[in-house]
């Protein structure tokens, strides 16, 4: 009788192998070491777009924080000609130059608290001029025609002219007696050829204007994109509801641009808010106390009354106007997204 030999099965089956470097070597892949390796790649790819990140936010460290930065500092010193070699040893004074700022009119007569309700009606009152206006515009060469791209073009004519190129031909054009707005308006018996423009409390409207002129095409922009995003489904799901056409614009297009509108009003307003270069270049030196933004009036408590604390602190105040509002938006864009 044959005898029968037991051979003894493996208890555990045979383990994974893998190369460990040596010339036909193998060795077995512990649970341990699989998981090292996955932490390791996913450590890896959660860590890349730091990386990848890595120059932008050295970028907007230099050019935007550390300035930010340098300019809260000079705020809470007393920094003048005398000083100024010498900066960082200025005499620390707190928050002085801005109780100064607020209480004390520049050397123009104009105070801050005077200067944020000129940017305030300045920047607010553009906006909701030029926001229909870039509406309709949008809406005139929404739909393709012979032609359209051509408007179009010319609808963006004043937003691409430099801002200093628009002040003179606005210096130009509003010049007292010979400018072709009192031209114009001395033709149509509507004002006095000699309407005085460029100076005194008139010289706000004119720069008024010419901010309307030159800034709408920006909300027509946004408006022209956000129209042709729509999808046309829903344009043809209302027609075969038998919608009208103001039921479309009210139930279709205002709300898939109303996000769009919110956030062009909103960039809108503060471009208008910190905009310098025009009261500047448009009106003579020193300006009418009538146009004088808070940019205007830091620039002239730093470079005519050499106060650099005071103009630091306005440049401080206006950085906090302008984040605040700004801020409002994001956060309810995140509370209506539920984030």
């Amino acid at each position: 009788m044959a005898m029968k030999t037991d051979v003894p099965a493996p208890s555990d089956p045979e383990p994974a192998l893998r190369n460990d470097g040596r010339r036909g070597g193998k060795r077995p892949v512990s649970g341990h070491d699989r998981g090292s390796l996955l932490a390791r790649f996913v450590r890896g790819q959660r860590n890349r777009p730091l990386w990848m990140l890595l120059p932008t936010g050295i970028a907007i460290t230099v050019i935007v924080i550390v300035p930010v930065i340098i300019t809260v500092v000079l705020s809470l010193l007393n920094l003048n000609v005398s000083t100024l070699r010498e900066w960082l040893g200025a005499p620390f004074t707190g928050f002085k130059n801005f109780v100064n700022a607020f209480t004390q009119p520049n050397i123009l007569g104009v105070s801050l608290v005077r200067s944020i309700e000129i940017s305030f009606v300045f920047s607010i009152l553009t906006t909701l001029v030029t926001t229909p206006i870039g509406i309709l515009a949008a809406f005139s060469v929404h739909r393709r025609f012979r032609g359209s791209g051509v408007v179009r073009a010319i609808y963006l004519i004043p937003y691409v002219i430099p801002t200093f190129v628009t002040a003179l031909v606005a210096r130009i054009a509003f010049a007292n007696g010979t400018g072709f707005v009192d031209q114009i308006l001395g033709d149509l018996h509507i004002a006095n050829r000699n309407f005085y423009w460029l100076i005194g409390p008139h010289a706000f409207w004119a720069m008024q204007i010419t901010e309307i002129w030159a800034t709408w095409p920006f909300i027509y922009l946004l408006a022209l994109a956000g129209l042709q995003a729509i999808p046309k489904e829903h344009y043809e799901a209302a027609a075969l509801d038998g919608a009208t056409m103001g039921q479309r614009l009210r139930h279709i297009v205002l709300p898939e641009l109303g996000g769009v509108l919110k956030l062009g009003m909103l960039l809108s307003t503060l471009f208008h808010f910190g905009n310098f270069t025009l009261a500047f270049v448009m009106f003579s030196s020193p300006p009418p106390p009538s146009v004088e933004v808070l940019p205007i009036n830091a620039y002239f408590n730093a470079f005519s009354s050499f106060d650099f604390g005071i103009a630091s602190a306005i440049a401080v105040v206006t950085m906090v106007i302008l984040i605040v509002p700004a801020y409002i938006y994001i956060r309810a864009t995140r509370i209506s997204e539920g984030g």
